[in-house]
């Protein structure tokens, strides 16, 4: 039987731009310990916790009871006790204690809270958006990414930019001698060689940036960049060859995102240092200015028919084009076939 929540919760499923059935990093490890963790991902307010056996938990933030933040409360024996009222709830979401209604009472069986499905690894606490199966799939690029280990460093932003914007910067090269002139300064501003090409769902693209100077390229002069990106939301750069990045942007609204990036430098003795470097570059210098142009790019929710492409962007023209077949095919399953029926005979 579908009850009225099941139909609110459709129906704002159905208006989501969130791509479906894939795992998403919503917090780094490192900042989940004892102390429940609220955050926003993907339109929900979260609360993450570690269970008794260390393993990362993910709830909704909202208490079933009265809608108390989770979050505020404490971890007792391995549940997550409620601060209002002490009500505790274990990792699978059920009831399991109300002290006002004492011991021999029974707890009803609606009294649980929603949950989700969660992984840890490399250094990440990664979230299932999708819909629950017997056997989830393996965690994406799980071997290719790059762990926090030695040599890499980590940070995360909080930008107040839709997904899809923070995608398109992602994946744009040529950009870069313009954008982040000052820092690069005598940058070449022609991209090529450059190709870009879909192989299922990873979008490969290789480009050069070198000097207008009418010649073809010599396979060695210019800036030259690998960067891939698994749809719909990880990323693998490489930048020469002792340098790698790895991104990820996780919706935490229909307008602001969450990015983790780690850069690993495979420079011996040195390559945790190099890292740490790069990524200090990053945080004061570069993405300040990409988040300034991003924020400020119309329109803020852009479909590819809002551009007008070159050559160089068409990595991110394949990513649009997966992008819009996915969010239409989820939109289709999500809207109730009377809908669709009344939308039909209305147009």
């Amino acid at each position: 039987m579908i009850t009225d929540a099941d139909r609110r919760t459709r129906g704002a499923e159905a208006r989501e731009d969130f791509v479906r059935d894939t795992w998403y990093p919503v917090l780094e490890s490192k900042r989940l310990g004892r102390r429940p963790v609220r955050v926003t991902r993907l339109g929900r307010e979260l609360v993450l916790w570690r269970d008794a056996q260390g393993q990362p938990v993910a709830q909704e933030a909202a208490c079933p009871h009265r809608g108390a933040d989770l979050s505020r409360g404490r971890v007792v024996g391995g549940c997550l006790e409620c601060p209002y009222h002490g009500m505790r709830f274990a990792a699978d979401g059920t009831c399991v204690r109300v002290p006002c209604e004492g011991k021999a009472r029974p707890i009803r069986a609606d009294l649980r809270v929603k949950g989700y499905a969660v992984r840890e690894s490399l250094g990440l606490v990664w979230l299932w958006w999708g819909e629950q199966r017997e056997e989830l799939p393996p965690l994406p690029w799980n071997h290719e990414l790059l762990g926090a280990g030695t040599g890499t460093c980590t940070a995360t932003l909080t930008w107040n930019v839709p997904f899809a914007r923070v995608m398109e910067g992602n994946l744009d090269l040529h950009h870069f001698p313009f954008a982040h002139r000052r820092w690069a300064p005598g940058m070449g501003t022609r991209l090529d060689p450059y190709t870009a090409r879909l192989e299922g769902e990873i979008i490969h693209t290789h480009g050069v940036l070198r000097e207008n100077d009418g010649k073809p390229w010599d396979g060695r002069s210019g800036f030259s960049a690998e960067i891939r990106v698994l749809f719909p939301h990880l990323l693998l750069a490489r930048f020469g060859s002792l340098t790698q990045t790895m991104a990820a942007a996780t919706p935490i609204d229909a307008e602001n995102t969450w990015v983790v990036f780690r850069y690993r430098s495979q420079l011996p003795l040195v390559g945790g240092l190099v890292a740490w470097f790069l990524v200090q570059m990053e945080v004061r210098l570069i993405q300040p200015e990409d988040y300034a142009l991003l924020r400020a790019s119309e329109p803020r929710h852009p479909v590819r028919q809002d551009f007008h492409l070159v050559r160089a962007d068409a990595g991110i023209a394949l990513w649009f084009r997966l992008y819009e077949r996915r969010l239409e095919a989820q939109r289709a399953l999500l809207t109730p076939p009377h809908h669709a029926r009344r939308s039909g005979q209305s147009s």
